[in-house]
C-alpha cells in the first residue's frame, strides 16, 4: 500500500494531454474554472493532472475518466462526490455497455474514498487526508 500511495502523478498520462502541452494547458485551466465554481476552499495546492480512468483500461470511455477526475482533483462536499460518480455511471454507456458504468461507479465509490491513501482519492490535489467541505 505504501508503494501505490507515493506514486502520485506530476503530469498527465494520457492523450492527447501527455503530449500536446496546449491541450493540457485548456484541460487545467477547464480543472481551475469548475473548481473555483463549486467549492468555496478554493483551489487545489497541486496542479491538476489526470491518468484517465485510474486501474482501468481507457478505451472509448477515457473522456468520462477525465471529466471525473477534475471533481476528485478540487474535493469538496460528499454530496459532491457522490453527483461525480453518477456522472461518470450516466458517461460510459454512453461510450460501452450499461454495466461499465455501473462497474466502474462502484469502483469509484469504494475505492475514491477521501480516506483512502492513494492519488486516486476523493481531494486529491489537497493535502492528505483532505476532508469533505460543507
Amino acid at each position: 500500500m505504501l508503494v501505490f500511495s507515493g506514486c502520485t502523478p506530476t503530469r498527465h498520462t494520457v492523450e492527447p494531454y501527455r503530449s500536446d502541452a496546449q491541450s493540457a494547458a485548456q484541460l487545467e485551466r477547464r480543472a481551475e474554472r469548475v473548481c473555483q465554481h463549486s467549492v468555496t476552499i478554493g483551489l487545489p495546492a497541486t496542479p491538476f493532472v489526470t491518468d484517465g480512468c485510474t486501474l482501468w483500461p481507457d478505451g472509448r470511455w477515457v473522456a468520462c475518466c477525465v471529466t471525473h477526475d477534475i471533481p476528485y482533483w478540487c474535493g469538496g462536499s460528499a454530496q459532491q462526490r457522490r453527483d461525480a460518480d453518477k456522472l461518470l455511471r450516466t458517461c460510459v454507456p454512453n461510450r460501452s455497455a450499461a454495466w461499465m458504468g455501473t462497474l466502474m461507479y462502484l469502483g469509484t465509490r469504494i475505492g475514491g474514498h477521501r480516506l483512502v491513501p492513494f492519488h486516486w482519492r476523493w481531494g486529491f490535489g489537497r493535502d492528505y487526508p483532505a476532508g469533505y467541505s460543507n
